[in-house]
């Protein structure tokens, strides 16, 4: 891994970089990308922060234009609705479909509830938030206490705060007009009469999880008609009626909801602006848009998470590749340690941003002996259960592993798995942890293509494969894989160094293989497997290329694959050795996941 200071280095010329395919997302958001500037690199470093004191290289806040008017969105906010511009229901869907129109109704310069249809929700996910929305209850009034214009802002699905008609309209205190519902009641009442606009000003800070633990509970400012009635107010829990819902683990992302309560209140002017202080933990990379590129239009989330082989390094530099220059769009996930919100691969218990799997076309992993909690590995599991495709790099033949004492409905996913043979790697992919059967850094791989895999198309363009990784060993894969490649031992480190005398090439391990596979209870899916996957490995293109291809065939692109796919690399593409770092290394560092691209 890199020293501290090329880091810091590294760090800030990837972000300077102004053709780097990076959604504004996994970037500092309110902020413009550094350059020379005033200020210091030798003062102490801020407790909990990637930044010193009055730091050089600390992105400056960046110049927003506000909104011509209150309550008119600034430049920099994403306009959900606003009569105008955006005068449809396009950025919303029904509630709990996948792509359901939102049912309700539009009018000139708003939208209205239609009792029945369902609550709305946003099509894309937000966290930290400054949310605008202006509502009015029905002109006519209706019904008394909870039936009187009723609806709600439900903050990431999860968190309400209560839209109700409040003016002259007795109810309990917690479930009044800009209430935090069930909760906090507003300090102030200050609801228009029927017919008249309200505009709600949200500060939302989404709660924050180490595994199934809360760390920090969510926080709420509220303004209402411009008067502050909640004060950066500690949400007890989810929203419920009648009830203590108490915090369940979720993504750090979720959608915005406006509930249907069977009322016609109307809602117009909506707008958000993330207010995420640092960047996501994790980096997305959406394709190419040249014509011609066979990706557009697949997802690729590739899941790094080990603490030997550097996959932080090498996913990213795939994920580049496939979407540069194969048209993919990527994600790549890390593991996060809570404390210091950097990349820690010794961190074995933290992979935030696997939602990103639930709409994926397809996944690369490569992870070694998570221990994951179960809002976390549900995805997995919803994943492979809809029998969707895979690539399994190295170690993600043993990417899961939990303490004798664990209590989480995946124990039988562990590589040592009694209850399920092998766990996920064996009964999934095909073998779970076995043996090195090359001698670990001393004797390095080179892979042989058996003459019955000549003419498959994953192997298109590959031909001399090499790697500093060792072979490792493989007993249980069924007979039914298809193997492409064979590893052959190197009597030696060099790819000009001969291959190793005796018994363990005389038969080669398998090396790559394909097989299908099915979860009990799932569909059918296929996967990919080749236990090279060392960053290092990937220096060699015929390796990078096999992968690219297998992701070609994952989704189904097989006659896409090239003749010889581009796999090109950059320079900054300078990857770590292989092998274990202490575990005060990762923290020392404050690696970002915006660093990590090369």
């Amino acid at each position: 891994m890199r020293s501290s200071l090329r880091l810091f280095v590294f760090a800030f010329a990837v972000v300077a970089s102004s053709v780097i395919a990076v959604s504004p997302s996994s970037m500092c958001l309110g902020q413009t990308p550094p350059g020379p500037g005033v200020g210091y690199t030798n003062t102490p470093q801020l407790p909990n922060s990637l930044w010193r004191v009055h730091d050089k290289y600390r992105p400056r806040p960046a110049v927003v234009k506000p909104g011509e008017s209150l309550g008119q969105p600034p430049a920099d906010a994403t306009v959900l609705f606003d009569g105008v511009d955006v005068a449809d229901l396009s950025k919303w869907k029904k509630q709990g479909t996948k792509d359901e129109t939102a049912p309700w109704k539009l009018g000139e310069g708003y939208f209205e509830e239609v009792g029945g249809s369902g609550s709305l929700e946003t099509r894309e996910s937000f966290g930290d938030m400054q949310l605008h929305i202006e509502w009015s209850a029905p002109e006519k009034v209706e019904g008394e206490s909870q039936g009187r214009g009723n609806s709600g802002v439900i903050i990431m699905g999860r968190y309400e705060i209560q839209v109700l008609d409040s003016y002259n309209n007795d109810t309990y205190a917690d479930g009044q007009a800009a209430s935090i519902y069930g909760q906090f009641p507003p300090q102030v009442n200050v609801t228009n009469p029927p017919g008249q606009w309200n505009a709600y000003d949200i500060i939302f800070e989404v709660p924050r999880f180490d595994g199934d633990k809360l760390v920090k509970p969510a926080r709420a400012t509220v303004l209402h008609n411009g008067v502050l009635v909640q004060n950066a107010k500690e949400l007890i829990g989810q929203m419920a009626h009648q009830d203590i819902s108490p915090y369940r683990p979720h993504p750090p992302k979720g959608p915005i909801v406006l509930q249907d309560h069977g009322n016609p209140t109307r809602f117009r002017n909506v707008w958000v602006r993330p207010l995420r202080e640092e960047i996501d933990p994790w980096v997305v990379m959406p394709g190419a848009t040249a014509e011609g590129l066979p990706g557009k239009g697949k997802k690729i989330v590739l899941v790094s998470g080990d603490d030997e082989y550097r996959s932080e390094e090498s996913l990213p530099m795939f994920a580049k590749i496939l979407s540069e220059q194969h048209g993919f769009d990527c994600v790549v996930l890390f593991a996060i340690n809570p404390e210091t919100q950097s990349v820690d691969p010794n961190y074995q218990s933290n992979i935030p941003g696997l939602h990103h799997l639930d709409d994926a076309d397809a996944m690369i992993m490569c992870t070694r002996f998570r221990f994951l909690p179960d809002w976390q590995m549900q995805h997995f599991d919803k994943f492979v259960k809809a029998g969707k495709p895979f690539i399994s790099l190295r170690t993600s033949t043993h990417p899961f592993n939990f303490p004798g004492d664990s209590k989480s409905s995946f124990k039988h996913w562990a590589f040592n798995s009694k209850d399920w043979p092998g766990g996920f790697g064996q009964q999934i992919i095909g073998e779970t942890w076995h043996s090195h059967h090359g001698n670990h850094n001393s004797q390095a791989t080179r892979g042989v293509i058996p003459e019955k895999a000549q003419g498959s198309p994953i192997l298109k363009g590959v031909k001399d494969v090499f790697g500093p990784s060792d072979v490792y060993g493989v007993v249980h894969l069924p007979a039914t894989a298809n193997v492409l490649m064979l590893g052959q031992v190197v009597d030696g480190m060099k790819p000009t160094d001969p291959p190793l005398a005796g018994p363990k090439n005389e038969p080669m391990m398998p090396l790559a293989w394909t097989k299908e596979y099915q979860m009990p209870d799932g569909e059918t899916g296929k996967l990919f497997c080749t236990t090279m996957g060392a960053a290092v490995d990937f220096l060699n293109e015929d390796l990078r290329r096999l992968v690219v291809n297998a992701t070609y065939w994952s989704v189904g692109l097989e006659d896409k694959i090239p003749e010889k796919a581009s796999v090109t690399l950059t320079e900054k593409y300078k990857p770590s050795y292989f092998g274990f770092k202490d575990a005060n290394f990762f923290k020392s560092q404050r690696i970002r996941p915006v660093d990590l691209i090369p």
